[in-house]
């Protein structure tokens, strides 16, 4: 291919549009306080559509040509720029903007774990555990890891199923 177009561009954008929107889905519980459980599944599936937007526009701008490895290098980049975005303006919040807001939020843990009857021992035990994920700093790197590996695991998928990979004559 004499025109070959770049998979950066196309990770670029889908990346900054995975990140801004999934920043909002993960800010939006913190700033009211509230303890949201439909936030996962509604990350995992932005990213997915993402992923499939992002591989589709490659793929449409490419002659309707892409491998795997274009797909997957698609959205591996679109992850890590997600990652990087969501995972630092969300410890910039919970540093500098809202330092109080993990005491708060486990102190909402404790009081559920209360009222499911855990005893005062238990529910020790799961603070203790709970404390070190509570870090901003380790929040930050194990952010940006999990959206890794979310991009690891479902851009495999989108790219091995969006695939069309030109015929070598």
């Amino acid at each position: 291919m004499e025109n070959e177009i770049s998979t950066g561009q196309y990770a670029k954008k889908w990346g900054l549009i995975y990140g801004l929107v999934t920043l909002v889905i993960a800010l939006v519980p913190l700033i009211l306080e509230v303890q949201a459980q439909w936030t996962g599944f509604l990350l995992i599936a932005v990213a997915i559509f993402c992923y499939v937007m992002a591989t589709k526009e490659f793929k449409r701008d490419n002659g309707g040509y892409m491998t795997f490895g274009e797909g997957f290098r698609i959205c591996i980049t679109a992850a890590l720029i997600a990652g990087v975005l969501r995972s630092v303006v969300n410890y910039i919040y919970v540093k500098v903007i809202d330092p109080g807001v993990t005491d708060r939020i486990a102190q909402a843990m404790q009081d559920a774990w209360r009222e499911q009857g855990m005893s005062e021992e238990q529910i020790e035990q799961m603070s203790g555990f709970s404390s070190g994920f509570s870090n901003p700093e380790i929040g930050l790197i194990v952010g940006i890891i999990l959206v890794l590996l979310g991009g690891l695991i479902w851009g495999s998928i989108v790219s091995a199923i969006n695939k069309n990979e030109a015929e070598e004559f």
